[in-house]
């Protein structure tokens, strides 16, 4: 059985259902009740957890635990105060593989974020990479980095095989791509702004140097990656999860065109050089990934991305659950 704390997320909720179809027991762990709906609709056992109360760790399971997936987390896409950021990405992590080290779970895999190279000006980043950060998302960076050392430490000190995986932006229907404040206002990401435009068939603008690639991975391929780690023998450490190919943002909007508009009313890409745009790109070497966990990306098309997500997005299975004033939702939720 796999132990899915924070199951009730985004990426959660993707990962519990794929599992299930696959035939592999889990135990999705949350706190939402909200989303516990959701699961007894795709049959996933869940059970209420709550990373704060002693209680709810002596009231799980520990016998024929394969591993445990953490993907609880705080995210810097959300207004959250500071001391948040570390008692759940960094001491909930360190909770977690104390847990498991008590109970011989050799394998406890973890999210981490590629926010940790925000201020490395390289072509391709890899994990040897050393790790700088500048801005607003510092806070939760120092989280996730304080968190990677807990797993080098568990695995160091106490033999395990725990692993940190560096997931780049995550495309999927679902996600939150801009900043939701906690009064439910929203500011749209440029994606999402794309997206309303496509929807529409109305002229879309791209700022800046189209020269500018960022690489971004879509959610079936992150769901991979953390099986590819659970089953994982013997790898242990820091990975990037990343498609390994890099777009701009005049590529996004021609194939969001592309998938989402109508037949009717086709959009113009209008680029706009002279207005700032994306100040850096980032590409990831996600060869590590490849060679020792055996996982490679499908989605490496940003057609078959966005086809796939229009599926799931008309469908609306995995719609997002957070507060978002109506005026402010994007329509891509």
């Amino acid at each position: 059985m796999i132990l899915v704390v924070g199951a009730t997320g985004y990426i959660g909720r993707y990962f519990c259902v794929e599992m299930i179809k696959r035939g592999v027991e889990v135990l999705a762990l949350g706190r939402s009740r909200k989303v516990q709906h959701f699961f007894e609709n795709n049959n996933v056992p869940f059970q209420y957890f709550d990373l704060n109360n002693r209680e709810c760790f002596d009231n799980l399971p520990v016998n024929d635990i394969e591993a445990i997936v953490d993907l609880s987390a705080c995210l810097a896409e959300l207004e959250t105060p500071i001391d948040q950021f570390f008692q759940i990405n960094t001491v909930g992590v360190a909770k977690v593989l104390e847990y498991a080290r008590i109970n011989k779970i050799k394998k406890v895999v973890v999210c981490s974020s590629h926010k940790v190279y925000n201020d490395v000006n390289k072509e391709i980043l890899s994990e040897s990479d050393s790790i700088s950060f500048t801005g607003p998302h510092s806070p939760y960076i120092i989280s996730k980095i304080a968190a990677e050392n807990f797993v080098s430490y568990y695995n160091k000190d106490f033999g395990m095989n725990a692993i940190a995986l560096r997931l780049t932006g995550v495309h999927g229907y679902g996600e939150i791509l801009g900043h939701l404040n906690s009064d439910g206002t929203y500011k749209k990401s440029t994606f999402e702004i794309f997206f309303e435009k496509a929807l529409e068939g109305e002229d879309i603008e791209v700022w800046g140097n189209q020269n500018i690639k960022r690489d971004h991975i879509y959610i079936k391929d992150v769901v991979d990656a953390l099986y590819a780690a659970v089953i994982s023998k013997n790898a242990k450490g820091i990975f990037n999860i990343a498609s390994g190919v890099g777009f701009s943002q005049y590529d996004e909007a021609v194939a969001l065109a592309n998938v989402f508009n109508p037949e009717y009313k086709k959009s113009t890409i209008v680029c706009r050089p002279e207005l700032a745009g994306l100040s850096r790109g980032y590409i990831y070497d996600i060869s590590k990934a490849k060679r020792e966990l055996n996982w490679c990306p499908q989605f490496i098309s940003l057609i078959d991305m966005l086809s796939d997500y229009r599926k799931e997005w008309i469908s609306k299975k995995y719609h997002n659950y957070h507060y978002i004033k109506e005026e402010d939702r994007p329509a891509s939720l």
